[in-house]
C-alpha cells in the first residue's frame, strides 16, 4: 500500500515511523499542512491517513481518495472540534480513542470531518497533565493503525449516535478566565481548565485590569 500521513502537532508526527513500518506499506510520505497533501497526485496513492487532524478535509480531497482519522471522544457531542479540552472541562476521565472514516465506501462520500463510523477503538484516560494524555494518543495512535492496516479492507465498521447536544469548539479567546468566573469553581474545576490547556495549546489565563497571568502547567492533589 502507498499511504501519506498527514500530522501537524508533535504527539501526532511522532506516530509516523511506526506507521511507515507496517509490514503492509510499501510506501509512505508525511505531510504536516493541507498544500503538502494537495500538491501530491492523490489519486496514485492508497489511503489517506490522518492524526489529531480536526478540520474537515473537503471535497477536493476526499474525492479523491480514501482517508481515515483517530478521534478521541466516546459521545457525538464532542465531534465538532477540541475534545480532549472540552472533555476533560466536563469532568470526563475516561473516553475512547478510534479509527473513523472521513469517506464512505462506494460513491456516496462526505466532505465533513466526523460521519459517525468509527472502527478500532481503545480506551483513552483523560487524567494527568496534557503532556501526559498526548504521549499516550501517541501510543495508542500507534496501536489503532497498526490494527486497522492489520484488518483492512475487512475491518468492522460500527456507527456511534447522533446527539441534540452539540459542544462547540473552543477558540483561543476561551482560554481566558475572570477571577469572578474562577470564584464560582472549586479546585478540581480549576486544575481542569488549566491542564487541559497546557502546551501545546493556548494556555489559560486570568486577566485583569493590570494584566495576564497565564498558567503553563499545574498540580493538583485531592484532600
Amino acid at each position: 500500500m502507498k499511504v501519506i500521513f498527514w500530522a501537524y502537532r508533535q504527539w501526532g508526527i511522532d506516530v509516523y515511523d511506526s506507521v511507515a513500518r507496517h509490514p503492509r506499506i510499501s510506501e509512505s510520505i508525511l505531510c504536516t499542512s493541507r498544500e503538502e497533501v494537495l500538491k501530491l497526485p492523490l489519486e496514485e496513492y492508497d489511503m489517506l491517513l490522518t492524526c489529531g487532524l480536526s478540520e474537515e478535509l473537503g471535497e477536493e480531497i476526499v474525492s479523491r481518495i480514501e482517508a481515515i482519522g483517530v478521534h478521541c471522544a466516546e459521545l457525538d457531542r464532542y465531534s465538532y472540534g477540541t475534545p480532549l479540552q472540552l472533555q476533560i472541562i466536563d469532568g470526563i476521565k475516561y473516553t475512547k480513542h478510534r479509527i473513523f472514516s472521513f469517506t464512505y465506501d462506494g460513491d456516496s462520500k462526505r466532505a465533513h470531518t466526523h460521519n459517525r463510523r468509527y472502527a478500532n477503538e481503545v480506551t483513552l484516560d483523560l487524567t494527568g497533565n496534557m503532556s501526559d494524555i498526548l504521549e499516550q494518543m501517541t501510543a495508542t495512535s500507534k496501536v489503532l493503525f497498526h490494527q486497522y492496516l492489520d484488518e483492512y479492507p475487512d475491518n468492522e465498521w460500527h456507527t456511534w449516535p447522533e446527539e441534540d447536544i452539540v459542544r462547540p469548539k473552543r477558540k483561543p479567546e476561551d482560554s481566558a478566565i475572570s477571577i469572578e468566573q474562577l470564584a464560582g469553581m472549586d479546585t478540581e474545576q480549576m486544575y481542569n481548565f488549566f491542564r487541559c490547556l497546557e502546551a501545546p495549546y493556548p494556555n489559560g489565563y486570568i486577566e485583569d485590569e493590570k494584566g495576564c497571568l497565564y498558567i503553563e502547567k499545574v498540580r493538583y492533589k485531592k484532600k
